[in-house]
């Protein structure tokens, strides 16, 4: 992706959305479903599709960053680390647009 490339934040709520400015953007959204929903068999497909239209490497990535900000949110979550100061007015936009504020935590989920 170039300097010059317009990127919205709008995909990131589902892969209806289109591809927000990125490069097989909606199935890589579609690849985010999947693992969230945790279903077998559509993760099986959408990483089908993902290797046929974007190749191996690129699933690998977007399963590594999925993973890896998965961990990052469990641990900020289980230690109780809140959004720090700098970062809450800064990212109202973006958590509002993306739908971050009505995720539930760890901290809050019933067990």
């Amino acid at each position: 992706m170039s300097q010059d490339t317009q990127v919205s934040f709008e995909a990131v709520g589902d892969s209806e959305s289109g591809d927000g400015g990125v490069e097989h953007g909606a199935l890589l959204s579609r690849l985010c479903e999947a693992i969230f929903e945790e279903d077998g068999d559509q993760l099986a497909s959408v990483k089908d599709d993902v290797i046929e239209v974007a190749g191996a490497e690129v699933l690998i990535d977007a399963v590594a960053v999925s993973a890896n900000f998965y961990m990052m949110t469990r641990i900020a979550d289980s230690t109780g680390t809140p959004l720090d100061a700098g970062t809450v007015e800064p990212s109202a936009e973006i958590r509002e647009l993306v739908g971050v504020n009505t995720f539930t935590s760890r901290r809050e989920a019933q067990v």
